[in-house]
């Protein structure tokens, strides 16, 4: 075998390797050597901190080891579109909540190899392709942080609080433990009263008086208790006090389908919400092991 050929073997082997890691919702060698690195050098680190949240933050003695990050793109599978009840359209849901969960995970990954005790300042981000219209990339990046006088816990904890935020959240008495999610994609089949406001109605053009669409807005009440109920219960299995800095993204989309002839606009809500579970200072509670919940 030419030095060629070897080299193109060995870098097909690495890709394979790699690729097996991901599949187990791990981390490609290439990071692991980064990070072992960065650990063993033991002063340089970066950040997507402020220099006024790094600041503040290193007043408690919290230590910057590095920037962690973590990332997927995943593909969303076939879902079935009821058209004659309304029901949540679980393919999509779980769709949303595995690949963040996957994101999380790895980053977490990433922070135990640097032997941090949380990661703080995680911003998660998601993106569609035009390219692939079943795609959805989610990323997710913080800074690894080590805290003066406690040990390295298993599960380094994960929140979206700023250096500021994390001060304040440790002078009041609390810790973090993690991120909790909720995240519901909903499909509402419209009754024909709404049929007859939104498309019929008075000569053709809907009603002529101010008037709320109820069940409509039921739809969007029961797509927010489904998405809150379940970052409730994450929180709760790991026996939290409350979340903090709760974030809410909603989208409604409108479907025109038609069925005996008759048209009828549906709609599809989809509601997320997650925020950083917290506990008393001193708690015996675990963190939240992303990994473990790869298989919910």
């Amino acid at each position: 075998m030419s030095l060629f050929d070897k080299r193109n073997s060995d870098v097909d082997a690495r890709a394979k390797s790699d690729l097996d890691r991901l599949a187990c919702g791990g981390l490609p060698a290439g990071a692991e050597r980064r990070l072992n690195a960065l650990r063993q050098n033991g002063t340089f680190f970066t950040s997507n901190l402020s220099v006024n949240e790094l600041v503040m933050a290193m007043t408690e003695g919290v230590r910057p080891l590095g920037q962690v990050m973590g990332s997927t793109v995943y593909h969303v599978g076939w879902q079935f579109t009821p058209l004659y009840r309304s029901t949540e359209l679980t393919a999509l849901s779980h769709a949303q909540y595995q690949a963040r969960l996957l994101a999380i995970s790895r980053l977490q990954q990433e922070a135990r190899l640097l032997g941090a005790h949380g990661v703080i300042g995680v911003r998660l981000e998601r993106q569609a392709y035009a390219w692939g219209e079943n795609l959805i990339e989610f990323s997710a990046r913080g800074t690894a942080v080590a805290l003066p006088e406690m040990p390295v816990p298993e599960h380094p904890f994960v929140c979206a609080l700023s250096g500021q935020e994390f001060y304040a959240l440790r002078r009041g008495g609390f810790f973090p433990v993690g991120f909790a999610f909720g995240t519901c994609t909903y499909y509402h089949v419209a009754t024909s009263a709404n049929q007859w406001v939104t498309q019929g109605g008075v000569f053709g053009g809907g009603s002529l008086q101010n008037m709320e669409l109820t069940d409509y807005t039921q739809a969007i009440y029961t797509t927010r208790h489904l998405a809150m109920t379940q970052m409730n219960n994450e929180a709760s299995r790991v026996s939290a006090e409350g979340i903090v800095g709760v974030i809410i993204e909603k989208s409604i989309q409108t479907r025109e389908v038609e069925v005996n002839q008759i048209p009828r606009r549906d709609l599809v809500v989809e509601f997320t919400a997650m925020g950083t579970a917290i506990v008393a200072a001193g708690s015996d509670t675990m963190t939240i092991d992303y990994a473990l919940s790869l298989s919910d």
